[in-house]
């Protein structure tokens, strides 16, 4: 198990490392070729896209977490039966958008679209994101299978490989459809290994709709929905406070606000690599012998959570100085509260990381989900509020109020569930 969680670490780093690689890669290849206006234009097409990435509503999640319980039990036959039922589900689901897509992108006169060139990219862009979420399958057979850290990689492989095809559909061609469907290409060619690899070796799993049922998908619907509200209360908490900035205080400040919770959010991400590689050994305990083979993992790897998380809190203050004049050249300076405050907000995020994932892993979303929503919105009255009174500073104290109340309450739910050993996957 530690090799497991060590390596899923390494695999998240990794991830990591590719994200920061592309985001440094192709600003000045884009910029080379074209002029900012030109970016600018690619930049609104490509983020149209990002709205499909919510139509799987959380199924591809929660069929992971519920085929990791059942192989910790040993129970092939309902693995397979809950991998081939999510199958059926995401080739509906992504089938009838791609259907619906493609005809609405070509014929109908949205503003912007006004050459075939933007409108190619943007169902190229769109197919994409599809198949991702489809593609995203491949990881619940290797995270189900005690090979998290496979798949993590192979995953940002996939990504990786998309990326190049897109930079090659630049540098070859250099209009906007070349770009996409070079991207969409690889992201195919790649995908298609990726799920024959995954079926590979003696573990079972097999794709297929053979085993598929519908009430296994009615089964996984609800804590599907539940991790979907994620994504949504994380807008509210990250672009809805960076567009409250911009409404109080003009976009200088929102430059500022943005670097240093960036940087604060270091401690985040690091305990977030963390937990996500122990997200798999979750469910696999609990799969074998409910909260009680759990809370013994749960309990070690909660305290080191917390004390990673504070102990990087601390670290980053000391040297923030000094990143805040290499990052900016010097444009950004350093003002000691602020960052106080910021790196305290994203202590205790680290610090509610693990029993979140705890909670994540057993599929029981939904009441942190809904917490996190109405937290969300809380932020937001907060950081208005607060903002009016003390600035930035005020921004960060709503920001660190409302992350110490879902961290109190994430915590809660995950010890409420210690104490019900009693609790197997069906509640699920």
């Amino acid at each position: 198990m530690k090799r497991r969680i060590i390596a899923g670490m390494g695999a998240n780093s990794f991830g990591m490392a590719i994200t920061i690689g592309i985001q440094l890669v192709s600003l000045p290849l884009f910029l080379h070729y074209w002029d900012t206006a030109t970016y600018g234009v690619w930049l609104m097409l490509s983020a149209i896209p990002a709205y499909l990435s919510m139509a799987d509503v959380g199924m591809v999640t929660a069929a992971g977490n519920k085929m990791t319980m059942a192989m910790g039990k040993d129970d092939l036959p309902e693995a397979n039966r809950i991998f081939q039922s999510a199958q059926m589900f995401m080739l509906i689901v992504c089938g009838t958008l791609a259907l619906l897509v493609v005809p609405l992108v070509f014929f109908v006169p949205f503003p912007g679209l006004d050459n075939m060139d933007r409108r190619v990219a943007l169902i190229a862009l769109a197919l994409g994101v599809l198949l991702s979420l489809f593609g995203g399958l491949t990881e619940t057979v290797y995270r189900s299978t005690g090979r998290y850290a496979t798949g993590v990689v192979l995953g940002n492989l996939v990504r990786l490989a998309e990326w190049l095809g897109a930079m090659l559909g630049l540098m070859l061609v250099g209009n906007f459809a070349a770009i996409a469907l070079a991207g969409f290409a690889a992201r195919m060619v790649v995908t298609i290994f990726t799920v024959w690899l995954s079926v590979r070796g003696d573990h079972g799993l097999k794709w297929g709709f053979s085993s598929a049922h519908k009430s296994e998908i009615l089964a996984l619907f609800k804590p599907a929905v539940s991790f979907m509200t994620f994504p949504l209360a994380n807008a509210l908490s990250f672009q809805g406070v960076t567009l409250l900035v911009g409404v109080l205080f003009g976009p200088a400040l929102v430059a500022i606000f943005n670097t240093y919770r960036t940087i604060a959010r270091i401690s985040v991400q690091m305990t977030a690599m963390f937990s996500f590689a122990l997200w798999p050994e979750f469910s696999r305990l609990f799969g074998q012998g409910g909260m009680n083979a759990v809370e013994s993992l749960f309990r070690r790897s909660a305290v080191w959570g917390g004390l990673q998380a504070i102990g990087l809190s601390l670290f980053v203050y000391f040297v923030s100085p000094r990143l805040l004049e290499i990052w900016t050249h010097g444009q950004i300076k350093f003002i000691p509260d602020l960052m106080l405050l910021m790196l305290v907000y994203a202590a205790i995020g680290g610090i509610w990381h693990v029993p979140r994932g705890l909670l994540m892993a057993i599929n029981q979303p939904a009441k942190i989900a809904q917490w996190s929503l109405l937290i969300g919105v809380l932020v937001i009255i907060l950081a208005w509020w607060f903002g009016r009174y003390w600035q930035l500073n005020g921004v960060a104290i709503a920001m660190l109020v409302s992350e110490l109340c879902i961290a109190m309450v994430c915590m809660q739910l995950a010890y409420r569930a210690l104490s019900h050993p009693q609790m197997k996957v069906v509640s699920a």
